[in-house]
């Protein structure tokens, strides 16, 4: 169950509690009621594209002491009942407003959850791969993370973070489930009682009540690593919320004009563990409403045992946009160099600093070559092509590749090809001395040039990837062929001197 992080089994205890049955008159009742919820969140279904932006602003109240458990410290692996992600803020009182995003179409889904002054983190699946990005504002962090699969990367999707899309599960492109074998832990229609009438945060209701029986309903990712370490799994199975086990249910309120969800309470010995809540419901497109605001508190223990209050999250929706093109930027993070980066795409998860590849330059034109020359001309000739090789004296294969490129200087040069070969470090005396040495020695006749003080910014810029590089362009100056071996360049110059051929007999033709 290890990707259903909302979900814990507890098994072999029944709710043991009689609950009145409420008779509204007509046609009213609970299974239709919990149908016609559900379907409500349904149209996410029949959507093309959808962008939701929401405010997200977090309150604790301090009052509420920490789970002891000696057997899950640190990794929520090793826990049985998940730790919540992200944690709840550890300060007293309100926080700086954060933003939540979601956005998915046919192809993509994104998903941003920024906290001001502690965390990003942005997922995106782009069509092609998931890249994830987390920075931690307080020790100015970020990693990044790669991965082929989509599956279990979305977090039960808006349903981990907000009180909408709660009322049963949900399967997706991007995250396939079994619903239909989850509705265990959400209540199938038929289980839910019809208890009441209330008034619920001014909104006149209808309670309907779910005792879970077969297992212990849903957790809503804002669970405890542990309830006591003193409590044996011998007598409870599973270490969690083991003392109210007994006495456990799901209480829906449900509108009774509208018949559209406003609240979803978790209870533990008929007292609150996790409410969600909704109100303000706009239609947002034909048919489709949405709850504008929305909201959830988290009861724990104070330091006698008893349920207290301890974290709140109140969520206004700020934009929904339905049906609409969603621009590629959305879908889109650009890694930054040097970065720690964890790749999983290989099935294994290597960790990485990154270096971005440098840019392909074929079609087109070479950058300046007075960029990299520091005051040196080179004079091309008319209709002229140029060869430049990167290279490093100081490398056995580099000095090798100039040596060669020498011998074949005089027919280069008929073929109107201009050398220049670019020193691509600072040369440092050596066994083989300086640059300008060795090209004095070697009888080389062509201009050898050096980088300047920012050479690894060059030869980004010139797409170098490795030493000796070979850069062709034609008489235009368009880049033909990078990166090719001496014993490729025959065939690239006949390549060229083919297309130019073909060229000029177009333009002969009129073409």
């Amino acid at each position: 169950m290890r990707n259903y992080k909302m979900i814990l089994v507890m098994l072999g205890l029944t709710c043991g509690v009689a609950i009145p049955v409420f008779s509204a008159g007509g046609d009213i009742d609970a299974a239709s009621l919990v149908r016609g919820v559900r379907e409500g969140e349904n149209w996410i279904h029949n959507i093309d594209t959808l962008l939701i932006r929401i405010e997200s602003k977090w309150t604790k109240t301090g009052t509420a002491v920490a789970p002891d458990c000696n057997s899950c410290v640190e990794s929520d692996d090793k826990c049985p009942v998940p730790a919540p992600k992200p944690s709840q803020p550890p300060q007293v009182g309100p926080m700086p407003a954060g933003i939540l995003e979601y956005a998915i179409d046919q192809a993509r889904v994104r998903f941003l959850d920024e906290q001001p002054q502690r965390w990003r983190r942005l997922r995106v699946w782009d069509g092609k791969q998931l890249i994830a990005h987390e920075k931690s504002y307080s020790n100015n962090r970020e990693s990044y993370s790669l991965n082929w699969t989509t599956q279990g990367s979305f977090d039960e999707f808006m349903a981990y973070q907000t009180s909408w899309l709660r009322a049963q599960p949900h399967s997706f492109w991007w995250d396939i489930r079994d619903v239909d074998g989850l509705l265990c832990y959400y209540g199938r229609a038929e289980e839910f009682v019809l208890t009441g009438r209330s008034n619920y945060r001014g909104i006149d209701c209808y309670c309907l009540e779910f005792c879970p029986t077969e297992v212990r309903g849903i957790v809503d990712g804002q669970s405890y690593r542990c309830d006591s370490a003193a409590i044996s799994s011998d007598e409870y199975g599973l270490i969690g919320e083991a003392r109210g086990l007994a006495d456990q249910s799901y209480r829906w309120y449900v509108g009774a004009k509208d018949r559209r969800l406003y609240g979803l309470v978790w209870l533990i010995g008929k007292k609150p563990h996790t409410e969600h809540w909704m109100s303000d419901y706009r239609e947002v497109t034909a048919g489709r409403w949405f709850p504008m605001a929305q909201g959830y508190e988290l009861h724990g223990r104070d330091a006698n045992g008893e349920p207290c209050l301890e974290a709140s999250r109140e969520l206004k929706v700020l934009q929904v946009r339905i049906n609409e093109k969603l621009p590629d930027e959305l879908f889109r993070i650009e890694l930054k160099k040097g970065v720690q980066v964890v790749d999983s795409r290989s099935g294994r998860a290597t960790r990485y600093t990154y270096e971005p590849e440098p840019p392909q330059l074929i079609g087109k034109v070479l950058p300046a070559l007075q960029d990299i020359l520091a005051g040196q001309s080179v004079e091309r000739p008319k209709n002229g092509k140029t060869l430049v090789c990167f290279w490093d004296v100081g490398q056995r294969p580099s000095r090798h590749l100039i040596k060669k490129l020498a011998e074949q200087a005089k027919n280069l040069a008929e073929q109107n090809i201009t050398v220049v070969a670019v020193q691509a470090s600072k040369v440092e005396q050596s066994a083989i001395g300086g640059l300008d040495e060795w090209v004095k020695e070697n009888n080389i006749p062509f201009l050898v040039c050096q980088v300047g003080g920012h050479a690894e910014a060059i030869k980004y810029s010139w797409g170098v990837r490795s030493l000796p590089w070979l850069i062709l362009t034609d008489h235009k100056g368009l880049v033909s062929a990078e990166g090719f071996g001496l014993d490729e360049l025959a065939t690239r110059i006949a390549e060229l001197m083919d297309a130019e051929s073909r060229d000029l007999n177009r333009v002969a033709r009129g073409l």
